[in-house]
């Protein structure tokens, strides 16, 4: 009797060990198919990004000829500008044609182009177009054309590498808000990631550079001058990890790119002058 009832425990312990053995032998097939899937799924999209980048950079190349060429006639002494000027305005052309969507979903990016389209045509209406203006010109059309080429880059980029950044805003009154862990697309400036975690109101500089933008408000809160000499302003600052402590932003929001685990600061401060 007891034998027999021994041979029973030891059938049941074999056919338990075989359902589990069976259920791991499932469990691991599934997740090394489901392994292998996501692996193939990333590679694509490695390939696809590979793909669109070498596509861009492509296209950053002969719009970099094209205005190296005309460069080299700028910078040939005794050049007739005037003439220059309808070569630039095909570049200045190509430059919208060649990266729309961006003009038209960014809107520094939009700003930007506008005012040198503007500035185009009043130095073109002027007819006797000195070698000061045209390069004023050239120089504004470089200065978009670079910046759009790493937007658009930054945006392929994004398809396969998100940013982690921390941001706070400070309102100088005890009163702050952090926001951590915020996912940002890869390229993104702090402009964007301003506008994404706050409501803002901000002024377009064209002359001022590197960055046009100045923020006038966050959530409410505006600046304002209390006569000439002084008053409170949005003041950005970004954490140096090897110093352990806040700088101050040397160019515009819309200049600085976010960098993965950064972190960054608005504040509402008091400023005078002098």
């Amino acid at each position: 009797m007891v034998e027999k009832r021994a041979l029973i425990f030891l059938t049941l312990a074999i056919l338990v060990w075989a359902i589990s053995i069976s259920s791991l032998a499932g469990y691991f097939y599934l997740q090394n198919t489901m392994y292998t899937e996501q692996i193939g799924e990333n590679q694509q999209s490695l390939n696809k990004t590979a793909s669109n980048y070498d596509e861009l950079t492509s296209k950053y190349n002969i719009l970099l000829g094209e205005y190296s060429i005309l460069y080299g006639s700028y910078s040939f002494p005794g050049g007739n500008f005037t003439l220059l000027m309808e070569p630039l305005g095909r570049l200045i052309d190509n430059q919208k044609g060649n990266y729309s969507s961006l003009i038209m979903d960014q809107k520094d990016l939009n700003e930007t182009y506008y005012t040198l389209e503007e500035d185009y045509q009043l130095v073109y209406q002027k007819g006797n177009v000195t070698g000061e203006d045209f390069g004023r010109l050239l120089n504004e059309y470089y200065d978009l054309f670079n910046l759009l080429a790493i937007r658009e880059l930054s945006l392929v980029l994004s398809e396969t590498v998100t940013l982690n950044v921390n941001a706070c805003i400070d309102y100088g009154n005890g009163t702050t808000n952090w926001r951590n862990e915020t996912k940002m697309p890869a390229g993104s400036s702090l402009f964007q990631l301003t506008q994404k975690i706050a409501e803002i109101n901000y002024t377009y500089y064209p002359s001022m550079k590197p960055g046009h933008v100045l923020v006038d408000s966050i959530n409410d809160k505006k600046a304002y001058t209390a006569g000439y000499s002084e008053g409170w302003s949005w003041i950005w600052y970004y954490w140096d990890g090897d110093e352990q402590n806040w700088i101050s932003g040397p160019v515009g929001c819309d200049a600085w790119m976010l960098k993965n685990d950064g972190t960054y600061k608005w504040r509402f401060e008091h400023w005078s002058w002098p």
